[in-house]
């Protein structure tokens, strides 16, 4: 799957170019974005209690280069 076609390009709270898509979308499969969240803590950045439940939720979520970038969104 070609990510770049699925993620739209928007511009991020910190003013730079990023990207959102829905976290299903960005991951491959739940291991995998199991392995990010083990190192980058993504789940819990982006609110939720564990990475199972960020995982069912599926929430549009956006970021950039800038860690702080990464959200929820709308």
């Amino acid at each position: 799957m070609n990510n770049a076609a699925i993620m739209k390009r928007t511009v991020c709270k910190s003013g730079i170019n990023g990207w959102k898509a829905k976290l299903h979308s960005i991951y491959a499969n739940y291991q995998e974005f199991c392995s990010y969240d083990s190192m980058y803590g993504i789940a819990k950045r982006l609110g939720f209690s564990d990475p199972k439940i960020a995982w069912e939720a599926n929430p549009k979520i956006c970021g950039s280069v800038n860690p702080e970038d990464l959200s929820i969104s709308s």
